[in-house]
């Protein structure tokens, strides 16, 4: 992997087997949609931010002044989301939002959690309107989406938190990557003797 986002972003999505990124096929299935997604905008920003500041982990992340900022980037991806396109420069805005959440202390499982709210807010939702053939097509596709996003988010998570370790400790990546190995194998031996 490169040190910029782009060729981050274009590595982490190679890793992703391709029938479990999002297709052009699902992005029509999305799309057609919009009429149906676009009204759902407010419960779901409302819906999402409930969550994060009614639980006492994610709670403690954000300041109860920024909720409005925060509901607009919520708004801004949604809107991009529905409106397309499914470019690199989209896929690069998931990749960044792991830096962020470096920077912000949001951890891996709390952001897994909260696509799973999404996903479930927008199953709950569809399930009224459309047959359960178009259902299954639609939310296959958003797990897609989902999947796409949380892998390119926790893994530029992990790799821009790497390489700020290596940058300040003046260390190479490959022996980050050997000494993690090393003590992997100790905390093996000490899991075996337990069990």
């Amino acid at each position: 992997m490169g040190n910029d986002i782009a060729s981050i972003t274009e590595a982490i999505l190679k890793e992703i087997p391709e029938c479990c990124r999002l297709s052009e096929k699902d992005i029509e299935k999305i799309s057609s949609l919009r009429p149906y997604l676009y009204p759902l905008e407010d419960r779901l920003v409302k819906g999402f931010y409930d969550v994060l500041y009614g639980y006492p982990p994610t709670s403690s992340i954000f300041d109860l002044s920024e909720r409005e900022k925060r509901e607009w980037t919520l708004r801004n991806w949604w809107r991009r989301t529905l409106d397309g396109p499914f470019d690199l420069h989209y896929w690069t805005w998931q990749a960044a939002v792991g830096i962020i959440h470096i920077r912000r202390k949001v951890k891996n499982p709390m952001m897994i959690g909260m696509w799973a709210w999404i996903l479930n807010f927008l199953g709950k939702e569809l399930s009224k309107i459309l047959s359960y053939d178009e259902f299954t097509k639609v939310l296959e596709a958003f797990h897609k989406l989902a999947a796409t996003a949380e892998a390119l988010t926790a893994e530029s998570y992990l790799h821009h938190y790497l390489l700020a370790l290596c940058h300040a400790t003046g260390t190479d990546l490959q022996l980050i990557d050997r000494l993690v190995l090393i003590e992997l194998e100790q905390v093996q031996k000490t899991l075996s003797q337990k069990s």
